[in-house]
């Protein structure tokens, strides 16, 4: 079936981003109601009365001393009688800090301003924590052993399509005071802003660079500044030095490196390209000479330096007259020190943290190997949870990218870890503090118990710095806080105890026992989110509640996650899931998820909403209960489904079973438009630079379902009555669809010069395939319908191999591919006049594919290069629109008819 519309019809339709004014509110504007005066505990001094006494005086605590001024004066303690006494003294590190509390005074001292503002904040929490001007006596000193919490905007543009927009290229402030300083009293040291250095930086050497540059920068200075003054370092995100195309690459092809997926690489080894490297860091670092640092994805993401052709390396089909002797690390480590020699030059102090978001498709001995060889004045980020194995079910899952859900390290930051420390390196983790691709439609996810197993994790592996977030996943919250805390700690034989410390900064220690334990109910849930790349990129826990349900089958593929302009009426729920779960096993994970978070719902719905730090928790976890609770019946709908498309068991009563779902996904999409509209963060995805649901969106979904339930079931309640298929599409019927009958010679792909025919025995579906040219083919059969299977390529040798992207997102571990490969035999056949290019036959086990002789089809193409296919057996008609993030599309797909 053809889509009416191609994009979301709430395209244009997106409400105000209110949160952000919300955010230039104070930090402190009440006082909570239980705060007030009681009893001194034992070991407790009453510091009623108090004044700040600062001997130690620098611009830079401007901001924290009127911060603690503005907390006295609001919560009522303010006088003269009790000196919080700030000065300057020795400590081992930076932000390093000292508190001496007696009955008489406090003490904080420090050796410089961020370990004052450190201990400030400290104080702050610690009488929000007694619920009164009280602080515990005694002596001791708090030191971090993360020393660079990096985070991002929660609402900066990101530089890419539909809105284009650019953080550096307007004159909109995304860092307004307020937001700053929530900020730092979460414990933010650091924000990176991204950029790309041929907008960002003029070049001699590539002219054509930098043409606006000066207004960048100057708003780059700017911005370094006012951060400055809470305590926040500003470093450079890039993905460079980026690959050269076009006529760029035409002029300057001396730079052009090894062959990427995409074209040549860019040669940091190349004279001109390593001249680039070092002009561009030395410019930038001498026109911003308080920038902090840099952050470049050196390898990962995009086409960079030559080891972006990983794949080329490791066959010895280099083709680059600089790199083809070297190996992946040695070209790597070069290509950092190439754009370190320019940071080097203008500003050595400053930090170059290369961060590898592509060694998830490297062999560990070419990882081990890059960080030996890395410039030791240079420091790595690995990722802290990718490539990782989840026990989930009884089996291991590839926790490929970020996740909150599944706690790591993987063996990948392991070894990473393991040799930086062998080779005595820096080493940086990302992952995500407040929320992941899992679902980054709510600003965090109150389970601070999973992010304390990390950081104990991080701790035993030497992590000194952490970037925390994507541009999701960095919302001012409490799990931004945890992260600031669990930055300091270095005992981590009580997560109770870090829980309640955590919980009673926002709900005061009377009630922090019970929200310790909503929170133990939320991990024990969250843990259950299924851990499949897939799931995280296109599956319902995002946006679940307006998602138009399908009950006649319409082969529509899903919205992606990450984007708010797709069409939310895909059908093609096992797009979510590939090989990582089966249908069944993502249903049993969500009902987990559901319920154990309904556990902690019960407890926190019972506590009285009394400040506005309780009542925003309550609405961001009411909104997640709609969300998971959405998800659940998402994925229970498409499972009846096919249990009624297959005719499996009682279809009045599998019907039923639906329409009930459909009647709750009524009142869920109406209860999360309640939030929802008193809440303006709920629905905001950072990624996407808008809003996933919304109350006008929610309600147009309600209605959308009413009108369901009086159509496609009446329909299909017509058709069970007279005994007739209930769902056409399951007995192989789709109108307008090419159809194949095998045995009936051959067929033509739709441009190309290639014919391809297919029969069967008692075995195997035999494919053969014949081209005028040499060329390898992709063949994507879905034996069962909705759920098509890996595609696997053939070589021009007749070899059938998997592209790494492919088993990546099919979440097949390294057994499993060698299964699929096994389901596949192919025989060159000689090539004949007509068709002198590749000739092969290529069987299909019907036993290793579990083909029971159901309506089945397929999809073939010819390949170009690791993602693009060249041509196809059926054209696709709309080629934006793609499965499992490859290029495969719903249209390719032709139905297999059987004799």
């Amino acid at each position: 079936m053809i889509r009416e519309k191609t994009t979301d019809p709430f395209l244009h339709c997106q409400p105000e981003k209110t949160f952000i004014e919300e955010l230039k509110t104070p930090v402190h504007s009440e006082k909570p109601p239980y705060f007030g005066i009681r009893a001194t505990e034992e070991n407790e001094a009453m510091v009623s009365g108090m004044y700040l006494c600062a001997s130690f005086e620098d611009v830079l605590l401007e901001t924290a001393y009127a911060d603690f001024k503005t907390f006295m004066e609001v919560f009522e303690i303010g006088g003269n009688r009790y000196p919080i006494i700030v000065r300057k003294g020795e400590t081992s590190v930076f932000e390093e800090y000292k508190i001496i509390t007696s009955d008489e005074k406090t003490i904080l001292l420090a050796a410089d301003t961020e370990g004052i503002r450190r201990g400030l904040v400290y104080l702050e929490d610690e009488m929000r924590r007694r619920e009164g001007p009280f602080l515990p006596k005694g002596e001791f000193t708090r030191t971090p052993h993360i020393r660079a919490r990096i985070s991002h905007c929660f609402f900066a543009p990101i530089n890419r399509p539909p809105n284009n927009g650019e953080e550096l290229g307007d004159e909109v402030d995304y860092y307004p005071e307020q937001y700053l300083n929530r900020l730092a009293h979460d414990g933010t040291n650091g924000v990176w802003i991204y950029t790309k250095f041929n907008d960002l930086l003029p070049s001699k050497i590539i002219p054509e660079y930098g043409k606006d540059s000066k207004r960048r920068l100057d708003k780059l200075n700017r911005t370094i500044e006012k951060c400055k003054r809470y305590g926040i370092r500003v470093y450079a995100f890039a993905i460079e030095p980026a690959a050269l195309r076009g006529e760029l690459l035409k002029k300057y092809s001396d730079i052009a490196g090894a062959p990427a997926f995409d074209g040549p690489a860019f040669c940091t080894a190349s004279e001109r390209g390593k001249a680039y490297c070092k002009e561009a860091f030395e410019t930038l670092f001498t026109a911003c000479p308080n920038l902090a640092g840099a952050i470049i994805c050196t390898n990962g993401e995009r086409t960079t330096n030559c080891s972006s052709a990983y794949d080329a390396i490791k066959q010895h089909v280099n083709t680059c007259p600089n790199c083809r002797d070297k190996n992946a690390g040695e070209i790597l480590a070069q290509a950092v020190d190439a754009m370190r020699e320019g940071m080097r030059a203008a500003n050595p102090g400053a930090e170059f943290l290369s961060w590898t978001y592509g060694h998830r498709g490297w062999e560990y001995e070419d990882i081990e190997d890059y960080v030996r060889l890395l410039p030791e004045d240079a420091g790595m980020i690995q990722g802290f949870e990718d490539n990782g194995l989840a026990e989930q079910l009884g089996k291991d899952r590839m926790a490929i990218d970020y996740w909150l859900s599944y706690v790591g390290p993987s063996e990948m930051f392991q070894r990473t870890a393991k040799a930086s420390s062998k080779y005595g390196k820096t080493l940086f983790a990302k992952t995500q503090v407040c929320c992941s691709h899992e679902l980054a439609t709510v600003p965090y996810l109150p389970v601070p118990g999973i992010m304390f197993d990390k950081f104990e994790k991080m701790h035993e592996l030497g992590v000194q710095g952490l970037i925390q977030c994507w541009y999701f996943g960095n919302y001012p919250s409490l799990m931004n806080k945890a992260a600031g805390e669990l930055a300091f700690l270095h005992d981590f034989t009580d997560k109770k105890a870090f829980l309640l410390n955590l919980a009673a900064i926002y709900w005061g220690k009377t009630k922090a026992e019970a929200i310790a334990q909503v929170w133990e109910h939320f991990e024990a849930g969250y843990k259950n989110f299924p851990v499949n790349i897939m799931f995280s990129y296109y599956g319902p826990m995002h946006d679940g509640p307006v998602w138009l349900l399908q009950l006649l089958p319409k082969n529509f593929a899903l919205p992606r996650s990450w984007q708010y302009g797709d069409p939310m009426d895909g059908d093609r729920i096992y797009e979510a899931l590939l090989c990582g779960h089966s249908l069944t096993e993502a249903v049993t994970l969500a009902k987990n998820m559901h319920e154990s978070w309904q556990k902690g719902m019960e407890i926190l719905q019972s506590l009285p909403k009394e400040t506005y730090s309780e009542t925003e928790q309550h609405s961001v976890a009411s909104a997640l209960s709609c969300l998971f609770e959405s998800g659940m019946h998402i994925l229970e709908f498409y499972l009846l489904r096919d249990r009624l498309g297959k005719q499996e068991g009682d279809l009045t009563q599998i019907l039923s079973q639906m329409e009930a779902i459909v009647r709750a996904e009524i009142k869920i999409s109406r209860r999360l438009a309640e939030i929802s509209g008193l809440d303006g963060r709920l629905g905001f995805h950072s990624e996407a630079e808008g809003f996933k649901y919304f109350p006008e969106k929610l309600e147009a979904r309600a209605k959308y379902l009413e009108n369901l339930l009086e159509t496609e079931f009446a329909v299909v309640r017509q058709r069970i009555e007279k005994g007739i298929l209930p769902l056409e599409y399951y007995g192989g019927i789709e109108p307008g669809v090419p159809r194949y009958t095998l045995g009936s010679g051959w067929s033509d792909f739709s441009e190309g010069g290639a014919q391809v025919r297919l029969w069967e025995d008692a075995e195997s579906i035999i494919i053969e395939f014949r081209s005028k040219k040499q060329e390898g083919i992709t063949i994507s059969p879905e034996f069962h319908l909705f759920r098509f299977n890996t595609p696997v390529c053939i070589n021009t040798d007749g070899t059938p191999f998997i592209r790494w992207l492919v088993w990546l997102y099919f979440s097949l571990q390294a057994k499993e591919r060698a299964e699929e490969l096994e389901k596949y035999t192919v025989k060159l056949l000689p090539p004949s006049a007509d068709y002198p290019g590749s000739h092969y036959e290529i069987r299909l086990n019907k036993e290793k594919f579990r083909y029971t002789g159901d309506a089945m089809k397929m999809a073939i193409h010819t390949n170009i290069d690791e993602i693009r296919p060249g041509t196809y057996w059926r054209k696709p008609k709309d080629s934006t629109v793609y499965l499992g993030k490859y290029d495969i599309h719903p249209d390719m797909f032709v139905w297999i008819d059987r004799k």
